[in-house]
């Protein structure tokens, strides 16, 4: 049985959960690293050795840049990437000349805690590395000119980053791990909300809550529409006469015959008890009306199995209406039931539609 729409069922909520956290994180480090530049921009301009001067000038403009493009691109991993890099850049430059009093090798434990929260385990890990060898180089390389700091310091603090790092690293690889187990329960139960037990068909919930906002979305890939709303005829006597697990049958059976009649891309719910609803996107009422009467012909064609050598047929009855606009949905699917309501009276086993009205 096709399942091609479980995959519209998506973890927007978890996963803008998730992309807020990272970009409020971001956006600290961010705000605090302007303030923090700026700060020290206008208190020990003359302290600082230009070229250190100009990369905290450079850093300033191009994070507040990052920033203004992240509000109108909503690309938080390429601006977290540009940004990181940015502080990268400054916290190298500040281990090689020395910062103030050379302190600058305390504002460099930040960068893994930072690095792995706003861009994942495995982008993380290649600008943490980055960092870590290129802080190495200038502590235990070749002297070319950075300022000199004392071994022990030296030592001290690459354990300490190194303890940072592996622990940041292990936080976020079981942070990851975490939020993947979650979301896939969540989608899992969501899934099972809007999934009809009995069929696996998609249920009402499901149209109204996935369907609708999708036409007001892409409209141009859905519309014009037409609904079919269908009605198992004297589905209640079937039930009486051969049980409900037979019921049961019957309802499993004429949804193979949808998928035997139907396209993949049409839309197949069950609206509750023995309605089913079918939406058919770019289809307009005229090509769903034969539509319908081919389905229509089909089912009072087969045969279920009930007992060995015996078997019952069964009809159906259908209404249809079209839409092409996303806020006549629920005007369209009122119509569709109209027309049902017309297509039981007139004896079952038929299709009405507005087709007829207009001929």
């Amino acid at each position: 049985m096709d399942q091609n729409w479980l995959s519209a069922i998506t973890l927007k909520s978890v996963d803008t959960a998730d992309k807020q956290r990272r970009a409020f994180t971001l956006f600290t480090m961010a705000f605090f690293a302007i303030a923090l530049i700026t700060t020290l921009l206008i208190l020990n301009y003359q302290v600082y050795a230009l070229p250190l001067t100009v990369m905290l000038l450079i850093s300033d403009i191009a994070i507040v840049g990052c920033l203004l493009y992240y509000f109108r691109t909503g690309n938080l991993t390429a601006i977290a990437c540009i940004i990181l890099l940015i502080i990268m850049l400054l916290c190298i430059s500040l281990v090689y000349t020395g910062g103030k009093e050379n302190t600058a090798l305390y504002w460099l434990m930040f960068y893994p805690v930072v690095a792995y929260v706003t861009l994942g385990l495995k982008v993380g890990s290649v600008f943490v590395a980055i960092m870590y060898l290129s802080t190495t180089l200038l502590l235990f390389g070749a002297d070319v000119g950075q300022v000199s700091y004392g071994h022990v310091e030296m030592t001290r603090f690459l354990a300490s980053f190194t303890l940072v790092i592996l622990f940041s690293g292990i936080s976020e690889f079981f942070r990851q791990k975490s939020h993947q187990k979650i979301a896939d329960i969540t989608l899992i139960e969501k899934r099972d909300a809007l999934t009809d037990p009995l069929t696996g068909l998609a249920n009402r919930r499901y149209i109204y809550e996935h369907i609708c906002p999708r036409l007001e979305s892409d409209a141009q890939r859905h519309l014009p529409m037409s609904i079919l709303l269908i009605d198992l005829d004297n589905f209640k006597l079937v039930n009486d006469t051969y049980g409900h697990d037979f019921g049961d049958q019957v309802l499993i059976a004429f949804t193979s015959m949808l998928f035997d009649k139907l396209r993949t891309t049409d839309i197949k719910a069950r609206y509750g008890g023995e309605e089913f609803i079918i939406l058919l996107p770019n289809t307009e009422f005229k090509t769903a009306h034969r539509v319908a009467e081919k389905l229509c012909a089909y089912v009072a064609d087969k045969r279920i199995a009930y007992d060995v050598g015996m078997a019952v047929s069964i009809t159906c009855s259908i209404g249809i209406a079209s839409l092409n606009h996303a806020s006549q949905f629920s005007k369209a699917v009122k119509q569709a039931d109209d027309n049902l309501y017309k297509a039981k009276m007139a004896g079952r086993n038929t299709v009405v539609s507005n087709k007829q009205e207009d001929e």
